[in-house]
């Protein structure tokens, strides 16, 4: 966006603040503005700065009470690089006149200029306030929310604006990047379409990859980083090597993904017994094997992780989770102990421990980890749900409502203390009190289909069978193949005297439903792309 343009409009039109009614309807004398003032605006028109700034310091002057005098000599500071004494001038003439609208949005645009963003933010919602309709104004202060990765702020005032974003790459992945965090998939595709258009620096290209795989546009991630990889082809051990094993990853192309982080990790070197790299490497090793359902290539990939770099938690976390989907509890639990040992400050590693041990069977252990945790005043409310799947394993139902109740008083409504309360009040057959806690579940979660799966037996249990068909029918829109709600709703029309739509919904499997198993452990936490080391990133022309 070229600053001038804004001038040129200035000189076209006239100030802003000529539209705006100044208080209590009189409007100020402006003084007459004579010939050095005339004479800087004809020189600016010729783009003539030298002349144009002598002229306006000499209209300054000749009127030193005139504002637009002012504002035009912050103008012409700026653009001779004397920022400091162009902010002067620009808040001299706002003091000259506090509606002069054109002094605002030059502030701003100079502040935000020198990234100081909260000073710039003022400027400009002043400068739009007094004048709503000044697209330039709307664009900067766009461009402030931006910087500021406020995104919904900042494509509101963009969009007022009806400015198009400059070609330049770096704004595009702002825009992308913001585009991406609102959900805004096909506005981030166009960005990132017009921004594969540009050349681009290797980091920019990496974070163009980044998020290209976040909306799912996998080949065109893998072709940026084949060609990043391709001109490092000599070196297999170039973070390029690694960046390109993780997209596959990423993208489900487990088996390239296995063999290119292979390469990576064979090829780095380091005379370190510990390696962030390595264990990176690794780690793509391991989930990409756990995702072929090669059980023990993964945990030994794992292992290999966290031998690498034990003092990151993650490693760790990975390890156990996939011991725990192997249902190899007591390696679970002793892996947690180690990571814990070299992590003693970690809430996550703890609760990892805490559940493996209850994976384990070994409850007495896990009660222990939880409660401990429950004590230090455990913010989030995984310890409360793991101290009450303990209490509710050993028959202690009743304990574990009040638990999950307590928990509540502390932390306020969250939906995994409102459903697993109404599992433990529902087991301690208190189904009235279990209702109002699932049906608060389903309030916060509307999306979770056990919640509402359980929401439905609860009412078929208290005999509110509309209630119960109407939950369980819209269970099954969000989840058409579960079973538990398909086997409910076939006895909730039974007893509704709908023997068609019973039989409908009948189903003759007798497995009890699965228990809840992620709530403690999660899904596996994956590396992030690599960018350039300092020092090597390439220049863009």
């Amino acid at each position: 966006m070229n600053y001038f343009l804004i001038l040129i409009l200035s000189l076209h039109f006239g100030p802003a603040s000529a539209c705006v009614r100044h208080p209590q309807g009189v409007e100020p004398q402006a003084p007459t503005e004579g010939g050095a003032f005339q004479r800087g605006l004809a020189a600016l028109k010729e783009n003539r700065l030298e002349d144009a700034l002598a002229e306006f310091t000499t209209a300054e002057r000749e009127q030193p009470e005139n504002a637009r005098v002012r504002n035009f000599r912050g103008i012409l500071l700026v653009q001779t690089g004397k920022s400091a004494e162009a902010a002067a001038e620009y808040q001299e003439a706002i003091r000259l006149d506090p509606l002069l609208e054109d002094a605002y949005r030059n502030l701003g645009f100079l502040r935000w200029t020198e990234h100081q963003m909260e000073q710039a933010r003022e400027a400009l919602l002043r400068a739009v306030n007094l004048a709503p309709d000044d697209s330039f104004a709307h664009y900067y202060l766009g461009r402030v929310e931006l910087d500021a990765q406020q995104f919904e702020r900042a494509f509101h005032e963009l969009e007022i604006s009806r400015q198009p974003l400059p070609a330049e790459p770096g704004v595009l992945i702002q825009a992308a990047t913001g585009y991406v965090s609102l959900g805004r998939q096909e506005d981030a595709r166009k960005a990132l379409e017009q921004l594969m258009k540009l050349h681009l620096s290797d980091a920019q290209s990496v974070g163009a990859a980044s998020l290209l795989l976040s909306i799912h546009e996998n080949a065109s991630a893998i072709k940026i980083l084949q060609a990043l990889n391709k001109s490092r082809s000599a070196d297999p051990a170039s973070w390029t090597q690694f960046d390109l094993a993780l997209a596959y990853l990423l993208s489900g192309s487990y088996v390239e993904a296995c063999d290119d982080a292979l390469v990576y990790a064979k090829s780095v070197r380091t005379a370190d017994s510990e390696s962030v790299e390595l264990a990176q490497a690794w780690t793509v090793i391991g989930i990409a094997n756990a995702h072929l359902n090669r059980g023990e290539e993964s945990v030994q990939a794992l292992r290999r992780a966290a031998t690498f770099a034990p003092h990151e938690e993650e490693h760790w976390l990975n390890l156990t989770r996939e011991l725990m989907e192997l249902s190899r509890f007591p390696e679970a639990v002793s892996e947690a102990q180690n990571g814990f040992a070299a992590n003693p400050r970690s809430y996550a590693l703890r609760l990892r421990l805490g559940a493996a041990y209850l994976a384990a069977g070994r409850y007495a252990e896990s009660e222990s980890v939880f409660r401990d945790l429950v004590a230090a005043g455990d913010p989030l409310p995984l310890g409360y749900v793991g101290l009450a799947q303990v209490l509710l394993r050993t028959g202690r139902a009743a304990d574990a409502a009040t638990e999950l109740a307590d928990a509540e008083q502390k932390l306020g409504p969250k939906f995994l203390l409102s459903y697993f309360r109404g599992l433990a009040l529902a087991r301690a057959a208190k189904p009235a009190e279990a209702l109002a806690a699932f049906q608060q579940a389903v309030q916060l979660d509307p999306k979770n289909v056990e919640a509402r799966v359980n929401l439905g037996k609860t009412q078929l249990a208290l005999g509110h069978v509309n209630e119960a068909i109407s939950e369980l029918r819209k269970s099954l829109r969000q989840d058409p193949e579960n079973t538990q709600a398909k086997r409910l709703l076939s006895q909730a029309y039974r007893r509704a005297g709908d023997a068609q739509n019973a039989a409908r919904y009948a189903d003759s499997s007798t497995e009890p439903p699965a228990a809840p198993t992620n709530d403690l452990v999660g899904d596996f936490f994956v590396p992030e792309l690599q960018f350039p080391p300092n020092g090597m990133e390439e220049k863009v022309p």
